[in-house]
């Protein structure tokens, strides 16, 4: 009874559920999957990795993968960049992999205040192991491979055309962001049902440094709180926390969940605290920073053993671009 259950259940799923987006606790890590307005935010160069295991201790765990590439057009105050991301869920292997081009155009309202705008335009990829399911029919006939007719006449992989964009107030101490993904909700369905396109993913993001110290224009010491609220459909979701940074550690500490709504009776909107550590190798002009996620809803620590993330950034630029006034006001991690 239970296998039959959970074959019902894998068929609701597959036809009537919408897609939900790979997760990152260190979410300005991937400054492009963020919001396209960040595309250029940097002196010249910038690389970026992030690498989620989320849930280890069950068998349906998360893994996803990210890089970035971004360069800052100084003379046309534009930025180009290109991101790819892999996301594997799951027992069947539902894999989602994802190629984005990016631009972004700034133009300033005051001395430390800009405006940014960006847009990314892509194609994704969507695939499952069916192999790797067994379902009603195999049990109850004792057979290799399923003969249920929704099942052997599904696409196991589907692509599509993704369409993004993003707007950011920023200034030397603050920012203020807004993104929206698949704008042009993309039918993401491997049985291509209608209704089942991918909604609109929904970011308000934002925060601000009480600066401490600093040395020059180097800011050395600060306190930064910070947040990301994200909407999709009919769920939504809130980080808020804060960024310690005393030269060259920096510290951070989330709270990601909506604890006074209810998606139903006794399953509150909760889900992690969030801890990281980084460090700036200010000689090698590299961060890197390690997180840990406590799982805090019903699934408990015990049984997910939480979500370990480790983010890589590297930005380059000769000594003339090093000396020109960046605005870049958000956290690194």
């Amino acid at each position: 009874m239970r296998k039959i259950l959970l074959y019902i259940l894998f068929i609701f799923i597959l036809s009537y559920t919408k897609a939900q987006n790979p997760q990152f606790s260190q979410f300005y890590a991937i400054p492009l999957f963020l919001n396209p307005a960040f595309t250029g935010q940097t002196y010249e160069h910038r690389f970026a990795a992030d690498i989620r295991d989320q849930w280890p201790g069950i068998t349906t765990t998360y893994k996803t993968v990210a890089v970035s590439y971004d360069y800052n057009i100084v003379s046309a105050n534009s930025g180009i960049g290109f991101m790819a991301l892999q996301d594997n869920s799951g027992t069947p292997s539902l894999s989602t992999t994802l190629a984005m081009l990016s631009y972004a155009y700034h133009f300033k309202i005051s001395k430390f205040a800009e405006i940014r705008m960006g847009a990314q335009i892509g194609y994704g990829y969507k695939s499952i192991d069916m192999s790797k399911l067994v379902l009603n029919d195999q049990l109850y006939y004792n057979t290799p491979t399923s003969f249920d007719p929704y099942v052997t006449n599904m696409n196991n992989h589907i692509g599509y055309l993704d369409l993004n964009t993003g707007a950011l107030l920023n200034s030397a101490t603050y920012w203020l962001g807004f993104s929206a993904q698949h704008i042009n909700k993309p039918n993401t369905s491997f049985s291509q049902s209608e209704g089942n396109n991918q909604p609109v993913d929904i970011s308000v993001h934002g925060g601000y440094k009480f600066i401490r110290e600093k040395k020059g224009s180097r800011y050395t010491e600060y306190f930064s709180p910070t947040f990301n609220y994200k909407h999709e459909a009919k769920f939504d979701q809130l980080d808020i926390g804060a960024y310690y940074f005393k030269a060259p550690l920096n510290f951070g500490m989330w709270y990601r969940g909506i604890p006074l709504k209810h998606y139903a009776p006794g399953y509150p909107n909760v889900d992690a605290i969030s801890f990281l550590i980084g460090v700036d190798m200010d000689k090698y002009d590299t961060r890197i920073g390690i997180s840990y996620d406590i799982t805090v809803s019903r699934l408990s620590v015990a049984k997910s053993l939480g979500a370990f993330e480790l983010s890589i950034i590297y930005e380059h630029a000769k000594k003339n671009k090093k000396t020109k006034r960046v605005l870049i006001s958000c956290p690194k991690f």
